[in-house]
Parts: C-alpha cells; structure tokens; sequence
C-alpha cells in the first residue's frame, strides 16, 4: 500500500489535533498534493531555502515545519523575493510542507514538555497560561531551592547559544515556568504564580524591565533554541507510527547570534 501525504496529514491531525489551533494559526497542510507517495520526511522548525535545498537533495519530498509557510495572505510575490525563490522550489522539485503551530505547543508531548524536561522540572508539573480544554502554554513547577547561579549552570549545557539571563543571579529560586517561543505576554502569569525565573525568548527592554521590576527573573533562550528541541519528540513519534521511510531532522537557525 502506498502511503501517501494525505495518510501522514490525518496520522498528525489525530495525535496533534488540529482542531485546537489558535484562530490567527495556520497549521495543517500548507503546499502540495495530499495524493503523493511520501518518499521520505524532513523536520525541520522553519520553512527555508536552506531547509528545501536540503530536502530535495536528501530525496525527501515531504517537509513537517512547526512555523507554518503561510501566515498572513499573500497580496503579491515578488520574484525576487526570498518567498517566490521557496515556492518556486517546492513547485519545480514536488515538495509538500505541513505545519504543526500552535497544537504542538499544547500538545503534552510538545514543545513545552520538551522544554520543561531540559530545564530539569521534575516534581509536579502544572499548565502554566491556560488555553481550553484543560490545555495551555508553557509548564510551571517547583524545584529544590537554588540559586540561579547554580541553576543555570545546571541547564546551561543542554542548549545551542548562550543563555541570557536578566536578573538576580545570586537569588535563591524554588519555582520555574517555562515557555517556548516568544514568552513575554506570561510576565503577568508568572507575577500571579509567585515564579523565581521566567524561561522563554523574544523579551523586550519594557518586557525585562517590567518582570524585574516584579521580582521575575528572564532567561531569553532565543526563539528558535526553545522550540527546535521538540523537532526529536516529532521524529520519535512518526517512528512509533512504523512510518518506514528516511526521516531526518534539519537545524537551520537563521537568527544565530554572534557573542563577542
């Protein structure tokens, strides 16, 4: 039997549940044609140029992003554009692209478990900004008193760049809430649940300045280094699912950030 695009769509749709996405999301199916046999996968958190090039010469004629390819509507494209070069690849080499946004942020084997799993919350885990059905954004829990000097000597190595913290970094700690993507509009939630550090990314100076201001410390993980750790969760499980084809997982981290 021929497992084709539209199979690999509903496998997703029904652990991931589609149905929960956020009103402005646009997860699901994105580019293609749901009746191509899958020929082989590529993970991958953003939809590049690098990360299609890869795609086509890996043979891999299917391509899962957690950022969807489409957003806003497109009014125009310009075929100079960076946009028109990645359709334009898609179309020529046969590519599909799905996206799973949002529903992989809820999911309890997402992105925030990933996260949280790094960030080493072990005891109790609680939903941190709550969504509907029980599901929400983000983990929170307790820990073992620690400074966050200590602390983030301790989580520091399970991530790609430096950590930016923002804060008290001899400040004794017991309760961690984390959120991948960008997490500043938690600073409120954080204040309400009496959290010691906020790990997230995307924070700006009135961001900072506000959470500090309430005795929340920030760590700014970087956008991509808080999500693209689930991209091992989402290859773990199309492996439970016997999908027998090549499935390989691309890091491509156009915003690398340069310490000197």
């Amino acid at each position: 039997m021929v497992f084709k695009v539209g199979d690999l769509l509903r496998i997703l749709d029904k652990e991931y549940s589609f149905f929960l996405q956020e009103d402005w999301d646009n997860t699901g199916f994105q580019f293609g044609n749901y009746d191509d046999p899958v020929k082989g996968i590529l993970l991958s958190l953003d939809i590049t140029i690098d990360a299609i090039k890869f795609a086509i010469e890996n043979k891999l004629n299917c391509i899962i992003t957690h950022h969807p390819l489409f957003f806003e509507k497109i009014k125009f494209l310009d075929s100079k554009s960076d946009s028109y070069r990645k359709i334009e690849l898609l179309i020529k080499n046969k590519i599909n692209v799905i996206s799973i946004h949002t529903p992989l942020d809820l999911h309890s084997n997402g992105v925030n478990k990933v996260l949280a799993d790094k960030c080493f919350l072990q005891n109790e885990r609680q939903v941190f900004v709550e969504y509907k059905n029980g599901l929400g954004y983000g983990i929170f829990a307790n820990i073992d008193l620690i400074s966050c000097k200590d602390y983030i000597e301790k989580i520091k190595e399970n991530f790609i760049q430096p950590i930016v913290f923002y804060g008290d970094i001899e400040k004794n700690i017991y309760k961690v809430a984390v959120l991948g993507g960008s997490g500043a509009f938690s600073i409120n939630h954080a204040i309400s649940k009496n959290v010691g550090i906020l790990i997230s990314s995307d924070f700006k100076y009135h961001d900072v300045q506000y959470a500090l201001e309430n005795n929340i410390n920030i760590i700014d993980l970087g956008h991509y280094e808080s999500e693209v750790i689930v991209l091992e969760s989402l290859l773990e499980f199309l492996k439970s699912k016997n999908i027998n084809l090549k499935i390989s997982i691309y890091n491509n981290n156009i915003f690398k950030r340069n310490i000197f």
